[in-house]
């Protein structure tokens, strides 16, 4: 596997990590907890976000690299995977 590959499957464990967790909270009924969660990610992702745009040119490399490939996968996959138990319990 090449380094070009491992990036992709980072991606891909981070939103199946995020969905599972999502998931898992929904049903279980920690509603509060999952809210949390889902700030604590959106949260991470507006602080990298700003890092990155505050860098100049080569600085703020490293931090859009980790909200690319950690931060929004895991929160994509929460919301996806909270989403579709809480539609599967309806």
């Amino acid at each position: 596997m090449g380094p070009e590959l491992r990036v992709y499957v980072f991606m891909l464990m981070a939103l199946l990590a995020g969905a599972l967790l999502g998931g898992l909270l929904i049903r279980n009924g920690w509603g509060r907890v999952y809210g949390a969660f889902l700030a604590g990610h959106f949260f991470a992702a507006l602080g990298l976000f700003l890092a990155a745009r505050q860098g100049q040119q080569m600085e703020g490399l490293g931090y859009a690299i980790l909200l690319a490939v950690f931060v929004l996968p895991a929160t994509l996959g929460m919301v996806l995977g909270g989403g579709f138990i809480w539609w599967r319990k309806r």
